[in-house]
């Protein structure tokens, strides 16, 4: 078999020819620009000399690295443009090898530490070391990654969506023979590759007897052998990042040391990493990515595209307007017609309001929440849809198919028993909006799990031993249905929106939209809605108009958010509170002249601080460092229209019934005493059930409940579950 092979690489059964040029072109990409012991004396000439140039009223010059060496006593930091700066050539060999850049980089350290003389590697001093970069290189996306980039030096951008426990990684094992105690140590590489435990000890072998140490006669000598904490996670593509219609990419990534249980599911960060592949268990390739380094992403950091000097001049040229607002609204779902109370809502939660920490460490959230209930065919979904394309970040699902864990979080269990944190769409959507179509659709218990993270917005997950909390500044935009499926006036407000009032009092804005069936509104709008249509036909010059009308309003948005934080004035809080006191005063006026229960929305301290939001969100429109009196009124005014209005509204007043509703209704109700004697009580659900099987419209029967309870023939028990007949 002499010769076999030479020169060929056996590959999926397949011969593929691989010449000596080939060969050649290999090893000149893989050869560092400079030698190894070259590349580490100018790395420890950079830790020792690099320096920052003194800044204004500041004489001495600044040796970054070799002060940090000094002074922080667990890590160093190392900016890969600094890197750049000093020298080409070592840059490029960590760009193109870190696997020889980063053990230099390391020894280079070791080497600034300790002093020639100190030889025991236990009695040295130690520095954890990580790199990042100010500047993007490379791809910035898991979705960019290619197969060139195997063995490189990346920097990824995303949101991380699963975190798994802690375990230990061999970095250094030390084997001893049973037999003869024979030592052999192997290092173990970076990364999620394994150490294989030598099979056979190197003693001496007896001629006809074989090795006298017998097979695997190695156990591990833990004392001597050293391990590495390192915990694994999965990175998610940025929301904004994905083009729409395709799934977001998702990456494991690796860290080790410090950075163990430092990012948590939610967390934006930006990893600086080593891109490399591992044998899953179908004889596959995967990549991972190796990190050596994490920014954290905040409000204002890099992941926004900068702002140019000449896109905050038109910025702030545009919220000089005189009618800002105006325009603004305007520019919120063009396409829909009407419905200005509720643009004028959408645009406040686009904007948001000042997210406050108190001096008791206490949040106070920004975030604005708006709920949208009522008839079919009144473009609630296409806000929805506006929104999610509109917000920097964002997330759209619909109730039916969403879970309470699939919005929150949850506690997974792997195979082997461990357990990990899986991340919900409220909080990979955090720093953004999430729209939640067909919100009645959920299960009551589903909705509950959203309640901590609308208003404390954090979710807090406690399960088999395992207590954790993510972060979860998201605002909430929800459309609903009445149960019956439209709005019915001869219902209460509770009835149509059978949702609890837990869960109402969360939302700032809550509209209840209603088809208006006038002729003149009817006509107005089918004219609205034939002009659409004709301009979907016309030339691309209007839709190229509207996308750069969308386009300005995203980045207005992200200006705002990032640029302005207002704060409401103290006339503006006086003005408010008293406001405040007297709707509370006349809500509590309303039940008392009329007998009736409590409101479907409860006003209190929440609703109060909703108007709050709204007005620092009308003032962050127009770049205003403070809140006035004119915005609290402007905030005002769309609270009365919206939550005030849902929880004064009830049944309609002076309903006038025709002949032929007033004989439905008749026998609605003989069918209703046929079934419940004097005296006695029935489920109301039940009662409504039997009689739809029995042929009767649901609406019809509700109507003659709401006319027997209000002539008190009948009365609720029981929470309004059980109808009694007096």
């Amino acid at each position: 078999m002499s010769g076999f092979d030479v020169g060929r690489v056996s590959a999926n059964s397949n011969w593929v020819n691989y010449t000596e040029e080939d060969r050649n072109a290999d090893a000149d990409d893989a050869r560092p620009p400079i030698g190894q012991r070259a590349a580490l004396a100018r790395l420890h000439q950079f830790l020792k000399t690099y320096a920052k140039s003194p800044e204004d009223g500041q004489s001495e010059v600044i040796f970054i690295y070799s002060d940090a060496l000094q002074t922080d006593s667990k890590r160093i930091t190392v900016d890969l443009q600094d890197v750049r700066q000093f020298d080409d050539d070592l840059y490029s060999l960590f760009r193109k090898n870190p696997g020889v850049a980063i053990p230099l980089l390391e020894a280079a350290v070791m080497k600034c530490l300790n002093p020639r003389d100190k030889k025991d590697e236990d009695m040295q001093i130690k520095r954890e070391v990580f790199l990042i970069a100010t500047e993007q290189f490379g791809p910035a996306s898991i979705r960019e990654i290619q197969s060139e980039d195997i063995s490189r030096l990346v920097m990824i951008s995303g949101v991380v969506t699963r975190s798994e426990e802690r375990q230990n990684r061999a970095a250094k094992l030390v084997f001893k023979c049973k037999a003869c105690s024979t030592v052999k140590t192997v290092i173990g590489k970076p990364g999620l590759g394994k150490i294989t435990c030598p099979k056979a000890c190197d003693s001496i072998t007896v001629e006809g007897s074989g090795n006298l140490c017998g097979r695997d006669p190695f156990f591990i000598d833990d004392r001597k052998s050293k391990f590495v904490d390192h915990q694994i996670l999965k990175l998610q593509d940025l929301a904004e990042t994905v083009s729409p219609g395709e799934p977001p990419q998702h990456c494991l990534m690796m860290v080790e040391g410090s950075l163990v249980h430092s990012i948590v599911p939610g967390s934006q960060v930006k990893v600086t990493a080593v891109y490399n592949i591992m044998k899953t268990k179908h004889e596959a390739y995967e990549g991972y990515l190796r990190v050596v380094g994490v920014q954290h992403i905040g409000k204002q950091d890099i992941r926004h595209t900068p702002f140019t000097a000449e896109e905050e001049a038109r910025f702030k040229a545009f919220a000089a307007r005189p009618e800002l607002h105006k325009r603004i609204f305007e520019l919120v779902a063009p396409s829909i017609y009407g419905h200005d109370d509720i643009k004028k809502a959408v645009a406040c939660l686009l904007f948001g309001g000042a997210r406050k920490v108190m001096p008791d460490g206490t949040a106070r959230r920004g975030d604005i929440h708006v709920l949208l209930i009522g008839d079919p065919s009144t473009a609630k979904s296409q806000f929805l849809k506006f929104a999610a394309q509109m917000a920097p970040v964002a997330a759209y699902t619909a109730g039916k198919t969403s879970s309470g864990p699939g919005l929150t979080g949850s506690l997974l269990k792997k195979p082997n028993g461990q357990f990990y944190l899986e991340a919900g769409a409220m909080v990979t959507a955090s720093g953004g909006v999430i729209c939640i179509d067909e919100f009645d659709k959920m299960q009551p218990e589903d909705r509950v799990a959203i309640h901590e993270g609308m208003e404390q917005q954090t979710i807090s997950i406690a399960k088999a031993g395992i207590t954790a909390t993510l972060k979860c500044q998201t605002s909430v935009l929800a459309a609903a249905n009445p149960p019956s499926g439209r709005y019915d006036d001869m219902v209460s407000a509770q009835q149509n929106m059978d949702l609890q009032t837990t869960i109402l009092s969360r939302f700032d804005l809550i509209f209840i939209v209603r088809d208006v069936t006038t002729r003149e509104h009817d006509k107005r709008l089918a004219r609205h809605i034939c002009h659409m249509h004709q301009q979907g036909h016309a030339s691309n010059q209007l839709a190229n108009r509207d996308e750069q009308e969308d386009a300005f309003l995203t980045r207005y948005v992200q200006y705002c958010r990032q640029h302005c934080d207002p704060r409401m004035t103290q006339e503006a809080a006086t003005y408010l509170a008293h406001e405040y006191v007297d709707i509370r005063e006349q809500v509590r006026q309303r039940i008392h002249d009329d007998s009736d229960e409590a409101p479907a929305v409860p006003i209190t301290v929440r609703q109060l601080e909703a108007v709050v939001r709204i007005s620092e969100a009308l003032a962050r429109m127009q770049l205003c460092r403070s809140a006035t009196q004119y915005h609290v009124q402007l905030a005002l005014n769309l609270f009365k229209v919206s939550t005030l209005n849902a929880a004064n509204a009830g049944m309609a007043d002076n309903v006038v019934f025709t002949e032929a509703d007033q004989t439905e209704l008749q026998h609605v109700i003989t069918e209703i005493n046929k079934r419940i004697p004097l005296g006695g009580q029935v489920s109301e659900s039940r009662l409504i059930a039997e009689l739809v099987r029995f042929g009767v419209d649901e609406r019809l029967v509700r109507r003659a409940l709401v006319f027997l309870v209000s002539s008190q023939e009948y009365e609720y028990k029981r929470a309004r579950r059980m109808l009694h007949r007096k």
